[in-house]
């Protein structure tokens, strides 16, 4: 069983497993709330986070160090998420999830977020591929792999359930060979 850290240093912001408090998760609420339709359009937990109380769940899964998933905090302010989902150690594969606050898009946060959990993958974590799935009509999202190098493998139809419509997903990897001749 892997061990996560809990905080790993980004270009100018981190990536953390916050204390689960209150706080933070009435900060967490407000941005859902402030940021309803920008984030629910592609995210189904929003339709779910209906409170601070909500948002402490996740909190709390966050802060334990057996999972990756991690918040992106700058300034001491929770502005997004980014974690591995669909982690296999055995493969040595894994998938990048990600969400940021609008008040954050443009900025170039999420690649270097995005670099920086894949540095951590291939380095501490031996993986051999990562991989970055979005909604086709989501292009602020896929553009991220692009950006951070990322190769376009294709689309995997209807392979997606969004609310209870068939949602086509666009796939891109990189595998380590690729990371290591980047480097």
């Amino acid at each position: 069983m892997v061990d996560f850290p809990k905080r790993i240093k980004s270009d100018g912001f981190w990536l953390e497993k916050v204390k689960p408090t209150f706080e933070v998760a009435n900060h967490l609420f407000n941005i859902v709330k402030n940021q309803r339709a920008y984030l629910a359009k592609w995210l189904e937990w929003v339709d779910f986070s209906n409170s601070p109380e909500d948002m402490y769940p996740h909190l709390l899964k966050s802060s334990q160090t057996n999972n990756a998933n991690y918040y992106i905090v700058l300034n001491k302010e929770v502005i997004g998420a980014i974690s591995f989902v669909n982690f296999s150690e055995k493969n040595k594969i894994a998938e990048i999830g990600y969400w940021l606050s609008f008040t954050y898009n443009g900025k170039g946060i999420m690649t270097k977020a995005v670099k920086t959990l894949e540095d951590y993958g291939f380095q501490k974590l031996k993986l051999n591929r990562i991989e970055i799935r979005a909604d086709i009509e989501n292009k602020k999202s896929w553009k991220v792999p692009v950006r951070a190098g990322y190769k376009k493998e294709g689309i995997l139809r209807q392979s997606y359930m969004l609310r209870g419509e068939a949602r086509d997903i666009i796939v891109y990897s990189k595998l380590k060979s690729e990371w290591e001749k980047g480097k």
